[in-house]
């Protein structure tokens, strides 16, 4: 086929194809990384959010990552397992758990972050600030078209 839509050249694709190949490049990336930290980018992120909004319950966690209950809860298992959050009631509604980042989980999500976003700084190419204005304004209305504008 000669269709622009099944081309495999990444400077020749249709702008929807490259985001769509550079996303899972990224996200590729991104696993490899996290992973030298013994984390997942869904835990590490997770681990994020705790430490700016502690004491989420996990439903709450869950629509901040963007994923569903299901998927996260072998997520928070791990991390209670490592001592980096843990599981508390709500005194209010004994039905809620609420998650909470521990010490331990500041100190390695600290420690992890910071090589993280090393690696990212050496490898990943930095866009000036009017090209990076343009592309988050893109990305922005693209995650509005399809519905994933996090609102």
């Amino acid at each position: 086929m000669t269709s622009p839509h099944f081309e495999s050249r990444p400077e020749q694709m249709p702008l929807p194809a490259l985001l769509a190949r550079t996303g899972a490049a990224l996200g590729r990336f991104r696993h490899g990384v996290t992973a030298g930290h013994g984390l997942t980018t869904t835990s590490l992120a997770g681990l994020g959010v705790l430490a700016h909004t502690d004491g989420l319950s996990h439903r709450e966690l869950a629509a901040e990552l963007g994923i569903t209950p299901a998927t996260l809860t072998p997520v928070v298992d791990t991390l209670e397992q490592e001592d980096s959050l843990r599981r508390e009631r709500d005194p209010a509604d004994r039905r809620v758990v609420r998650l909470r980042i521990t010490d331990a989980g500041r100190r390695r999500l600290g420690t992890a972050h910071e090589q993280v976003e090393a690696v990212y700084r050496e490898r990943l190419p930095r866009p000036s600030a009017d090209e990076e204005a343009v592309v988050r304004r893109y990305l922005l209305a693209v995650l509005d078209a399809v519905g994933e504008d996090g609102a």
